[in-house]
């Protein structure tokens, strides 16, 4: 019986992929970096409004670095946790997907907006392995990508969950 059971687990997890969004972070950390060099400079300077812009501009940098995190992508669906919360939308929810021109995906559901970020960001050792997935799942359920200018811009809209102790 427990062998049935661990195949059924196996089975279960054989199509599950993690992607950790390290190359976003090591930007976020860089583009915080180059904002507090300008902002020792330009107080030395006594340029106080061009300090002042480089801490509005390490928002954006310690944005990514939060709001980064990982993506669990299985036959149930998308799973995206960062410091910031933990987001999830299931496959027989989606109806609509828009792509934009770098690969930024925003899947739709009913009321529902879940962001994948660019295949760009994602381990190249998984890479393509994913986009084929979730291509894949995309077009078993008949939901062509959309191309989309906009998609780039959009955040999660009704996918947020607690996220538990076992990282899904």
């Amino acid at each position: 019986m427990n062998s049935i059971v661990k195949l059924s687990e196996m089975e279960k997890n054989k199509d599950m992929y993690h992607i950790d969004m390290r190359s976003y972070r090591i930007i976020g950390w860089g583009w915080i970096t180059i904002c507090a060099l300008g902002l020792m400079i330009s107080i030395l300077s006594q340029q106080y409004w061009l300090a002042a812009g480089c801490i509005v501009s390490a928002v954006f940098g310690a944005y990514m670095v939060l709001g980064s995190g990982s993506f669990d992508i299985d036959s149930e669906g998308l799973f995206h946790q960062s410091s910031l919360g933990a987001w999830k939308i299931r496959w027989d929810e989606i109806s609509r997907v828009e792509v934009s021109g770098e690969g930024t995906m925003v899947l739709h559901g009913s009321n529902k907006r879940f962001i994948l970020s660019s295949p760009g960001g994602w381990d190249d050792s998984v890479k393509d392995e994913v986009f084929t997935f979730v291509s894949e799942q995309l077009e078993a359920r008949g939901i062509p990508p959309q191309p989309s200018v906009t998609a780039i811009y959009k955040i999660m809209k009704n996918t947020r969950v607690q996220p538990d102790l076992s990282g899904r």
